[in-house]
């Protein structure tokens, strides 16, 4: 899934410094040229096999912290996908055609549920489109098998019917490596009837369809972007009787950006565009995928917005209705240029997806409008290196703020509507030989108003802090100039990740809030013997010496409809303390859900509970 270049390693003999730097120099170019030294990070690395067999549901060996605690009705069930095998099938998706009973539905949540056997496989990216438009946006367990879940309520008017669903699970298959793993995917789709919340956008515009590097129509929003192309444009009819308008963009960093936040530059803003006005910032989130960074830390333990990305920002577009009814798109990750320049590597790979949502009343067109403010302002200090004792030192701030307001006159009635987003970030790195401390802070805000008409308000409050430190030592025992190559290589190091994230959503009468404080903290390291497979640093591991690593997951979430709804309270920690059996264990793991504003408790507050109860039995009686 993730590939990155290998970084040169400094070892105390100037022999392995000079094979190192043969591979691949890592240089920045500013007055002079100037060599970058720092650890080696082995990307998306995988293990030889797995001693634990696949075990039948609910006992998943990974799942989400994130639960989301339905109403106390029976659910209308969709079986989308039922058992289908992912072999070597990079882009290329399952098209399952599903009729889905229209009605009105308080919830929809969306399950996948997928099992990895037939042994090693990395992590994997993991995709749910329905005609086109992505609606699940996650990653694979790298061993056994795992459970999550998006809300894809906001999609109920595209549900309905019958619906063409695009399943992707991004598998590459290599035998002669030991890549042989498979995949399985179940996904299913559980309908609550009831009131349907209000406002719900009935028009929607998939972004960059047929766009995927294998140039295939496979008819899905999917495209990567690079220092070769950091921008991509695409031009949207918009409906006239359109009244409200937003964009939902996906990302992930892969390649030599699976560890963006430790890269150089450290910041990666992804910057969306209408008819070349900066419309929006889409601050990505740190990800760390099961195969990252200390590959044991996420066994059994994933890191925060792994299986299912939890925390969606949506830009409100509204104002640019004024513009008239065509419009470009376009959506640029930010220094990617500046990263070719400094690693003179073009794999620096940006997986986007996205969709236009409208709000459409054919009966009430738009008789003109106009956008009376136009504010955009977004500054980038650019990549900052300072030599230090032993080492150098990277800094990095940007910030930015917008604010479009507009009126717009339709055939019955106005609408006057104002969209204001500030953020900033900053980053921070020592690097040296063995040794690199990063730090990223990205703190951002949205708030969208709209009145007239209707009335309806968006906003959001965010933050995504991490840090890393780590020391590691890495010596070649075969030639480095040819690949497959073996190298001895020990690491320790920590990780603090952070997501604070506040949304608000009114819509008449309606109000939806979310409010989630999750945190990560992993410690430990581990040593032996990894073979690198490719240019970009994909590792697998030949022989484990020592093992210890301890994760600890906390999260607390409320999740209320017109202030009603829950409070879940999580707690996990994971070990892992062997090096003959890799798959760890849960030292415990703690859930509960409290109710908010009614006397009644969730339902299947009981069943949650003895699921996880289920979960820590059966994986400590697998490891003694």
């Amino acid at each position: 899934m993730n590939k990155k270049k290998i970084i040169p390693i400094m070892s105390s003999l100037l022999f392995f410094v000079l094979l190192f730097s043969l591979v691949v120099p890592s240089t920045a170019e500013t007055s002079s040229t100037t060599i970058i030294y720092k650890p080696l990070f082995p990307l998306n690395m995988t293990i030889s096999k797995s001693a634990i067999p696949f075990t039948q549901d609910p006992e998943f060996y990974s799942f989400e912290a994130y639960h989301i605690i339905p109403p106390n009705v029976t659910p209308i069930v969709v079986t989308i996908a039922k058992n289908l095998i992912f072999n070597d099938t990079g882009l290329k998706p399952y098209y399952e055609r599903v009729y889905i009973p229209p009605g009105n539905y308080s919830l929809e949540i969306l399950n996948v549920t997928i099992r990895e056997f037939n042994g090693t496989q990395y992590d994997r990216c993991a995709y749910v489109y329905a005609n086109g438009i992505p609606i699940f946006w996650g990653s694979t367990q790298e061993i056994n098998n795992s459970t999550a879940e998006a809300d894809v309520t906001l999609f109920e008017n595209l549900l309905q019917g019958n619906v063409t669903f695009e399943l992707v699970i991004q598998n590459y298959y290599d035998a002669k490596i030991g890549i042989t793993g498979l995949y399985e995917m179940n996904v299913t789709l559980y309908l609550y009837p009831g009131q349907k919340p209000q406002g719900l956008p009935n028009g929607f515009i998939p972004i960059f369809v047929n766009s995927t590097c294998e140039h295939i129509c496979y008819n899905y929003s999917y495209v990567i972007l690079y220092p070769g192309m950091p921008a991509r444009t695409q031009e949207i009819q918009i409906p006239n009787g359109t009244y409200r308008m937003m964009a939902l963009i996906y990302e992930k960093g892969g390649g030599n950006d699976e560890f963006w936040y430790a890269c150089e530059p450290a910041t990666r803003p992804i910057l969306v565009y209408y008819d070349n006005l900066l419309a929006g910032v889409v601050n990505p989130y740190e990800t760390i995928y099961t195969g990252g960074i200390d590959l044991f830390y996420w066994k059994p333990l994933t890191s925060i917005n792994t299986l299912s990305f939890h925390s969606p920002y949506i830009i409100d577009l509204t104002p640019f209705l004024a513009l008239g009814n065509k419009a470009n798109i376009t959506v640029c990750v930010y220094n990617l240029i500046t990263a070719y320049e400094i690693t003179q590597s073009m794999a620096h790979d940006w997986d986007i997806a996205g969709v236009i949502l409208l709000w459409v009343n054919e009966s009430n067109p738009m008789i003109c409008g106009k956008l009376n403010v136009a504010k955009h302002e977004f500054i980038d200090s650019g990549p900052m290196f300072f030599p230090v004792f032993f080492g150098e030192c990277y800094l990095e701030d940007g910030h930015y703020y917008l604010d479009y307001s507009a009126e717009l006159k339709f055939e019955h009635g106005m609408e006057n509507s104002q969209v204001i987003q500030k953020g900033f970030y900053c980053a921070r790195q020592k690097l040296t030989e063995v040794y690199e401390y990063a730090f990223l802070d990205e703190n951002f805000m949205e708030k969208a108003v709209e009145s007239g008409m209707y009335n309806a308000t968006l906003c959001y409050d965010v933050n995504y802090p991490i840090t890393l430190n780590f020391d590691t030592v890495a010596v070649p025992i075969t030639n480095p100039h040819v690949i497959p190559f073996n190298l001895t290589y020990e690491q320790n190091g920590t990780i603090s990740l952070g997501l604070d994230y506040y949304m608000k959503w009114t819509f008449g009468d309606y109000c939806h809030e979310v409010n989630t404080t999750e945190s990560l903290y992993s410690v430990g390291g581990f040593g032996g013997i990894i073979e690198i497979i490719n240019s970009y640093g994909g590792a697998v591991l030949v022989k484990l010496s020592s093992n210890y690593a301890m994760t600890v997951k906390n999260l607390t979430s409320t999740w209320l409809v017109n202030g009603k709804g829950f409070k879940e309270t999580f707690s996990a920690e994971g070990l892992q303390n062997s090096t003959v059996n890799f798959n760890g264990y849960y030292a415990y793991v703690k859930e509960s859900f409290s109710s908010i504003g009614s006397s009644d408790p969730p339902a299947q507050y009981d069943i949650a509970n003895e699921i996880i109860q289920i979960i820590n039995n059966k994986i400590l009686e697998l490891e003694i």
